[in-house]
C-alpha cells in the first residue's frame, strides 16, 4: 500500500437513458440559470440539441444555442457570450466542441488575453463559470481531462468539466475506426493505469472501465461475411453499448489527468498500436508486482478468474488481450495483421 494517495475528479458523472433530465437541477445547484449550448454540425443535423431543449423544458432556465462553423474563431462566441449574459456552458458533442468550451470558458472569465499570454498557464487558479459535457462519439478521452492544448499546454483541474452526462439518446452513429480506436485506447490507458500506477483511488475507475471496453468494442465491431440481417439488426441496438464505451473514455480522460506519463502514449498512435504495445508491456512486469494478474479479473469476470491459478493468472491476461486482438485483426492492414497481431 502507498504511504500517500491522491485522486481529485472535480467531474460528476451521470450515465443512462434519463441522465439529461438531471442537468438542470445540477446547474442549478452551481446557481447557473441561462446555460449557453455549444454544438457541431452532426449533433445538429441529428436533432441532439432537441433533446436539451426537451431537458430545461420544465425549468426556468433559457437555454442558448450554436452551432460551431469556424473551430479557431471564439470571438464571436466570446462576444455573443457576454452580451446575452449567459453562465455556464455546455458543450453538446467531441472534442473540438470541448476544446472551443474550455478556451471560451478562460476567455469569459479570464479575459481573451489569457488566449495569447505567456503566463496563460499558469493564471488558471480559480474556478470557471459551470461546464457540462455532453458526448455524441466515444473519444480517446482527451475531453474529460484537466488539459487544453492551444499554441501552449494549459493544465489546470478547473478546465475539466463540472459534469460530464452520457446518455444512449445523444450517441450519433460511428463508423467501425472510430469506434475500434476509441475502444482499444481506453483498454490501453486503463490497463497500464490498473498496472502501474500503485493507486488503489485509480484501480477502480481503470477496471470500471477495462469491463466497459470488453463488454462492448467486439459487439460494435461487426466483421464482414457476417449475416447482412444479423449486422442490421446489431447496429439498430447499438446506442446503449455506444454510451458504455463513451463512459469508458470519459473514465480514461480521468485517468490520464492523474498519470500524466501515460499522455505520451496517445500522442500520434492509435488504439490499435496502443493495445499491441500493451503487451510486451504486461509481459515485462509481470513478475514485478501482482498487478498483472490481477488485470485478469476486470479482463474477463469472477468465474475465469477463479478458475486460473495465482501464478498463470498474468499470463493469462496478456493471452486475453492477444485473443481481442486476433478477434479484431481483420481491421489491421495486411501485413499487420499478419505478423505480431
Amino acid at each position: 500500500m502507498t504511504d500517500l494517495s491522491h485522486f481529485l475528479c472535480r467531474t460528476k458523472t451521470a450515465f443512462g437513458a434519463h441522465a439529461l433530465s438531471h442537468l438542470p437541477f445540477d446547474l442549478s445547484g452551481m446557481d447557473a440559470c441561462k446555460p449557453f449550448v455549444i454544438t457541431d454540425q452532426p449533433a445538429r443535423d441529428a436533432g441532439l440539441h432537441n433533446l436539451l431543449t426537451a431537458a430545461f423544458k420544465d425549468s426556468d432556465m433559457a437555454l442558448g444555442i450554436t452551432t460551431l462553423t469556424d473551430f479557431d474563431d471564439i470571438e464571436p462566441l466570446y462576444h455573443l457570450f457576454v452580451d446575452k449574459g449567459y453562465d455556464s456552458i455546455l458543450a453538446l458533442g467531441t472534442g473540438p466542441v470541448v476544446r472551443t468550451a474550455k478556451r471560451l470558458n478562460l476567455a469569459v472569465c479570464m479575459g481573451p488575453e489569457i488566449l495569447r499570454s505567456d503566463a496563460g498557464p499558469q493564471q488558471i487558479n480559480r474556478p470557471l463559470l459551470p461546464l457540462a459535457f455532453i458526448p455524441t462519439l466515444p473519444s480517446d478521452g482527451c475531453e474529460t481531462t484537466m488539459t487544453l492544448v492551444l499554441d501552449r499546454f494549459f493544465v489546470s483541474p478547473f478546465l475539466s468539466a463540472d459534469l460530464a452526462v452520457v446518455t444512449p439518446e445523444a450517441m450519433l452513429g460511428a463508423p467501425d475506426n472510430r469506434i475500434l480506436d476509441a475502444g482499444l485506447t481506453s483498454l490501453a490507458v486503463c490497463c497500464q493505469a490498473f498496472v502501474l500506477s500503485g493507486s488503489p483511488l485509480v484501480r477502480p475507475h481503470a477496471a470500471t472501465g477495462i469491463r466497459l471496453v470488453m463488454d462492448t468494442l467486439l459487439p460494435l465491431i461487426q466483421p464482414p461475411g457476417q449475416d447482412e440481417l444479423l449486422c442490421q439488426k446489431a447496429k439498430k441496438n447499438r446506442q446503449l453499448p455506444l454510451a458504455k464505451l463513451t463512459l469508458a473514455s470519459v473514465l480514461s480522460g480521468y485517468i490520464r489527468s492523474h498519470i500524466p506519463d501515460l499522455n505520451t502514449y496517445l500522442i500520434q498512435v492509435s488504439g490499435m498500436d496502443m493495445a499491441l504495445a500493451l503487451i510486451p508491456m504486461l509481459d515485462t512486469c509481470k513478475g514485478a508486482s501482482p498487478w498483472p494478474g490481477k488485470l485478469l479479473l476486470p479482463l474477463t469476470d469472477p468465474d475465469r478468474y477463479t478458475a486460473v491459478p495465482g501464478h498463470l493468472r498474468p499470463e493469462a491476461a496478456i493471452q486475453t488481450i492477444q485473443q481481442l486482438v486476433r478477434d479484431l485483426s481483420w481491421t489491421l492492414p495486411e501485413e499487420v495483421s499478419h505478423g505480431d497481431a
